[in-house]
């Protein structure tokens, strides 16, 4: 029995922290918008042949434990996005430190964004973002290559106050 688990284990260790598989780029980026209101802005926009992140992040009130991060993420399958079986909807520090801090954070070189404990609350203000490439180095390896759309939406009682959606292009590296 130990040996089965000792596999499993192993197995799971292969497949979730395996060398990074995936060379990937920027493909668009939008702001979502507010139901009411947008408390959440990210004027952001991608620059020249490298499709690198630029522009400013405007927060009017403190992300909070208030709020909750819905995280989805689709496919590029058969002419039409699907549905992956990746959703997470958790509270803003949980997710600045188990998703902001693990896959997007390793992208940001020029930002004042903050990072480590200052993390949460993520607090009311301006933030920039320069020159942002897309690291895949700690991309999940259960990712296929492909087009992957990902919508960040930060809710309150069931309102979307803003968010961004990504999409990204993932293609296997060469070995």
């Amino acid at each position: 029995m130990f040996s089965l688990w000792l596999k499993a284990l192993l197995l799971l260790s292969t497949l979730c922290f395996a060398a990074p598989r995936f060379d990937g780029k920027f493909e668009s980026i939008e702001m979502v918008q507010g139901d009411e209101v947008t408390l959440f802005e990210h004027y952001l926009k991608l620059v020249g042949r490298q499709r690198l992140v630029n522009g400013t992040i405007v927060y009017h009130v403190d992300l909070n434990e208030d709020y909750d991060v819905l995280i989805d993420v689709w496919t590029w399958k058969n002419g039409k996005w699907a549905r992956m079986n990746i959703n997470w909807r958790q509270k803003p520090c949980f997710s600045m430190k188990n998703f902001y801090a693990k896959y997007l954070e390793p992208s940001l070189q020029d930002s004042n964004l903050p990072t480590g404990n200052d993390l949460c609350p993520l607090r009311k203000g301006e933030y920039y973002l320069k020159n942002v490439e897309l690291n895949t180095d700690n991309l999940p390896t259960l990712l296929s290559p492909g087009m992957k759309k990902c919508r960040v939406a930060l809710m309150k009682e069931g309102k979307v106050f803003g968010g961004f959606t990504v999409v990204i292009s993932l293609v296997d590296r060469g070995t």
